[in-house]
């Protein structure tokens, strides 16, 4: 059944009218607001609704309900909606006025009027079964209706109810089929809104459409619908406040509105909005035949692309000079060429081509005039200018200018670099062939031709640039071309590529070819291998490699093949003779073996240990760690005796003795003892005597009488140098001008051959030979000194050296 109900809204009454069933209960069916002369609901009877109300009169009536729209937000210049249903009075004044009920309206009813029962019940049974969601009852009960304003109606319930199902079949049996077809694409649109949007447009409810478009912010489609309906200020505005990524187009399309009603300013303001002035206005303007108006418009402008359409257009009249002014305005270079050398002017067209900054372009085009006038090698020049390798080079070959034709095939395609070489083959220069053939890719062509004319280099650089991936066979047959040609040094790393490793390092061995790290690499592998007889033959490989490289001078290579050959005390050995420190440190350390410790020790000493802490220290580290206790006493016997030889540091050499004493005491070499005792011994007198340098001030006669018993010892050289002893006396003695004894002093040391001068000082001599009245004698050349112990102490060093190089040797 039907029930109505009346409620207080904001600016008035509402009706409300609803449907109740048992199976559904109570659905809303329709509810619109009433105007201001209707006081109550008077009756409803289909398909009116009938109210009561009092006397209005009729212009008063709408320019209140005018007032109410203005007052709920609307305006008061608003035409209203098409699917509005009026209020209808029996008479003017009367208080009775009828609504037709929505679902009736655009039925023609007459006054008083009632509709047939069949359609009555059919609009009826479609209203409850759209309101209760069963669309395809609703549309069997209205299907055999055929007014099409009752499906007119039932479309526009559709965009309320947001039915656009329901909507194509309203619009099928309206016979509205561009309208059903729009509908149709417009299901595409993710959006429901936009999808009801246009079947608003299709009925022509253009301000729906509007809210749909701006509710699911479709603006762009909004923009669209605004321009359709010319509403063209309103369309800008929304293309600049929300749909700005189509503002130009919308400008563009307001100027073309603006241009077909004759609006010529308003045309070009928009096209310039839209940016497609430089197009649009000088054909706006041209048609209209405003030159004078157009040439103004394109130097007020300064635009370039306006520069070159009326440079264009200046050509076309024949009027070259302005045609050459505006294309220079536009920057146009290539359009000036063109128009030169139109004219003839070739001289100023190339004066333009020769600027550094020209594009490829300008130089092609006055290449291709030179080459019609048979100016050849202006072409060449210009082709090459403008990167068409290919054309200058086809003009060299033509022409016969065979150095220009190697430089350009270089650079031009490989077709090109082909057709050179079979030019250059003809004419006999193969050496240019081959290179051509090669840069082309035809290599085996360029190997044929080396083999055939004995071009040796090419064949080497040809062989050099093929890649890993390259045949083997390849690198056989050039390998045993050299081979054949007793080009060795060319052979060796072209058998190497072609894995010929046996024949290439006989070849290394036998001529003293330099082997290479990365030929090394490439002969034996440097990673162990699981098969046993494989492994022994790269052994065997890698110590021939080394031995050939030790032979040649390159130690570091030598070590590097020995290392991995498992030789470590080799390595060692071809280490030390490349005189590299850092590395022979680094490489025992690295190495942990006891030969190899005592190899580095031995080298380290005849570095400059005395001034290097750290030498120092990794001797005695190294024979330390291969405990070789006896090498370690020895080298602290040697400290010791620089120490007294070079510096006459008996504290430091006492301090080095000592050492030397310990080493040995734990040391298990044959006669030990003996030589601890000898070491003991001269421990023994080291201590005397600098205990006698102690007190030679505060007891002089216990160090004379220390020295005079020092002097006495059978082997004293052995531990103190005789001279610093007597220099010790002369010294002292001079000190307390007792001349006659230091001078009975000096004279003892000469008779023991010794020289004065590495012990005294020359004016204390003086002094004294002055007190006693004796001239001084001249001095001979003596056996023992300072000089000659040092230098026996180098021809140690050198023997050390020579027994490191027999050690190398040895291997």
């Amino acid at each position: 059944g039907l029930q109505a109900s009346g409620a207080e809204a904001a600016s008035g009454m509402e009706l409300t009218t609803l449907f109740a069933s048992v199976d559904h209960g109570v659905k809303m069916q329709d509810t619109f607001a009433l105007p201001r002369h209707v006081e109550s609901l008077l009756a409803l009877h289909c398909p009116r609704i009938l109210f009561a109300g009092a006397t209005v009169d009729p212009l008063a009536a709408d320019e209140a309900e005018a007032h109410d729209e203005f007052e709920r937000g609307g305006s008061l210049n608003r035409k209203k909606e098409s699917d509005e249903i009026p209020f209808v009075r029996a008479q003017p004044l009367a208080r009775v006025s009828a609504r037709v009920m929505r679902d009736f309206a655009g039925i023609e009813l007459p006054r008083g009027g009632k509709v047939d029962g069949p359609v009555r019940e059919a609009l009826l049974a479609f209203s409850y079964q759209l309101t209760i969601g069963n669309t395809d009852e609703a549309y069997k009960a209205v299907r055999a209706i055929k007014s099409s304003s009752v499906w007119e109606n039932m479309a526009k319930m559709c965009v309320k109810t947001r039915r656009v199902d329901v909507a194509e079949v309203c619009l099928g049996n309206m016979g509205h089929v561009r309208g059903a077809l729009a509908v149709r694409e417009a299901a595409s649109e993710p959006e429901p809104e936009a999808r009801i949007a246009m079947l608003a447009i299709q009925l022509g409810l253009l301000d729906e459409t509007q809210r749909l478009y701006a509710q699911c912010g479709r603006h762009d489609l909004l923009n669209k619908s605004l321009q359709a309906a010319g509403r063209w200020p309103e369309a800008l505005s929304i293309a600049k406040e929300r749909d700005r990524i189509h503002l130009a187009a919308t400008y563009h399309q307001y100027a073309k509105h603006l241009e077909a009603s004759g609006d010529l300013a308003g045309a070009i303001d928009a096209y310039e909005n839209a940016g497609t002035h430089t197009t649009n206005v000088p054909r706006l303007l041209y048609a209209a035949g405003q030159l004078r108006e157009l040439k103004e418009y394109v130097d007020r402008s300064g635009h370039k692309a306006l520069f070159g359409w009326w440079a264009k257009f200046s050509e076309s009249a024949a009027d070259f000079d302005s045609a050459l002014e505006y294309y220079d305005k536009a920057d146009d270079q290539l359009a000036r060429v063109r128009v030169l050398c139109f004219c003839n002017r070739l001289e100023d067209a190339a004066d333009l081509a020769n600027n550094t900054d020209v594009a490829p372009a300008v130089a092609y085009h006055l290449a291709r005039q030179y080459e019609a006038r048979s100016m050849v090698p202006e072409a060449i020049r210009l082709f090459t200018k403008a990167g068409r390798y290919n054309q200058a080079a086809r003009l060299a070959r033509e022409h016969g200018l065979t150095a220009e034709l190697q430089s350009l095939s270089l650079q031009a395609p490989a077709q090109m670099q082909g057709e050179a070489a079979s030019f250059f083959e003809d004419k006999g220069q193969f050496d240019k062939a081959v290179q051509m053939y090669h840069k082309s890719g035809q290599t085996q062509r360029a190997i044929e031709l080396c083999f055939a004319h004995n071009l040796f280099e090419q064949l080497r650089d040809i062989a050099n640039s093929l890649g890993p991936d390259a045949e083997p066979a390849v690198f056989k047959r050039c390998g045993e071309f050299f081979l054949d040609h007793g080009q060795f040094d060319k052979a060796v790393g072209l058998l190497v590529r072609a894995g010929q490793h046996h024949t290439a390092l006989e070849l290394c061995v036998l001529h003293n070819i330099p082997i290479s790290e990365k030929m090394a690499e490439q002969m034996a592998s440097t990673v162990k291998l699981d098969d046993p007889t494989l492994e022994a033959r790269r052994i065997e490989t890698l110590l021939k490699i080394a031995k050939c490289c030790k032979r040649q001078g390159a130690f570091h290579l030598a070590t590097m093949k020995y290392t991995q050959a498992g030789d470590k005390v080799k390595a060692m050995k071809c280490l030390l003779k490349s005189g590299d420190s850092d590395k022979i440190i680094l490489f025992a350390v690295r190495s942990r073996a006891r030969e190899i410790y005592i190899l580095g020790a031995n080298y380290l000493q005849n570095l400059d240990w005395h001034n290097d802490a750290t030498v120092l220290a990794k001797i005695v580290e190294f024979y330390t760690k291969a405990k070789a206790l006896e090498q370690l006493a020895a080298f602290y016997e040697a400290k010791a005796a620089v120490e007294v030889d070079e510096y006459r540091d008996y504290d430091k050499a006492l301090e080095a003795l000592r050492e030397a004493a310990g080493a040995m005491e734990r040391s298990r070499v044959g006669g030990r003892e003996e030589k601890v005792e000898s070491l003991q011994h001269r421990i023994h007198l080291i201590e005397r005597f600098l205990g006698a340098r102690r007190v030679v001030k505060s007891d002089p006669q216990a160090m004379v009488d220390t020295c005079s018993e020092l002097l006495d010892q059978i082997g004293i050289e052995g531990a103190i140098r005789v001279g610093d002893i007597f220099a010790l006396m002369v010294e002292w003695f001079a000190s307390q001008r007792d001349y006659q004894q230091a001078y009975q002093s000096i004279q003892k040391m000469r008779a023991r051959n010794l020289l004065l001068a590495p012990y005294l000082d020359s004016e204390l001599i003086d002094a004294v030979y002055r007190a006693v009245g004796v001239e001084p004698e001249p001095e001979a050349e003596m056996a023992r000194g300072p000089a000659a112990s040092t230098k026996a102490s180098e021809g140690e060093v050198d023997d050390d050296n020579e027994a490191i190089d027999d050690e190398v040797e040895d291997d």
